[in-house]
């Protein structure tokens, strides 16, 4: 079982600005639904990947191909809340401290980040 902790001021400096920009330019695209992706690093560079949301319930969950998970050096799993905060659901949780990486979440209504990390015991 995971340890959660929220880091959300200290870990969003680490984010550059040019990247949570991008990320809110994405999910404004999709003001319906839930927009993914996910930052990677690669030589110590990070940059954002968007991915297909391809959860049937788009308006509320996102799901992100399995391959692309694997297929990455991912540092953050990016989604957005629609109508809710960016504070992480119960089932965003969940997943987080499953998968142990952590998530960006971004509300469209609040237009507001929020970073939820897991870290094992």
């Amino acid at each position: 079982m995971g340890v959660f902790l929220v880091q959300k001021d200290i870990q969003l400096n680490n984010i550059p600005q040019a990247i949570l920009n991008e990320i809110k330019s994405y999910a404004h695209k999709f003001p319906q639904e839930e927009s993914c992706g996910i930052i990677c690093e690669n030589n110590s560079s990070l940059y954002f990947k968007s991915c297909e949301n391809i959860s049937p319930r788009k308006d509320v969950h996102f799901v992100i191909n399995p391959e692309i998970l694997i297929d990455n050096n991912i540092l953050y799993i990016y989604h957005s809340h629609v109508n809710s905060s960016c504070k992480p659901s119960v089932l965003d949780k969940k997943i987080c401290d499953e998968l142990c990486i952590d998530y960006l979440i971004y509300s469209l209504r609040d237009d507001d980040f929020y970073i939820y990390s897991c870290m094992s015991v």
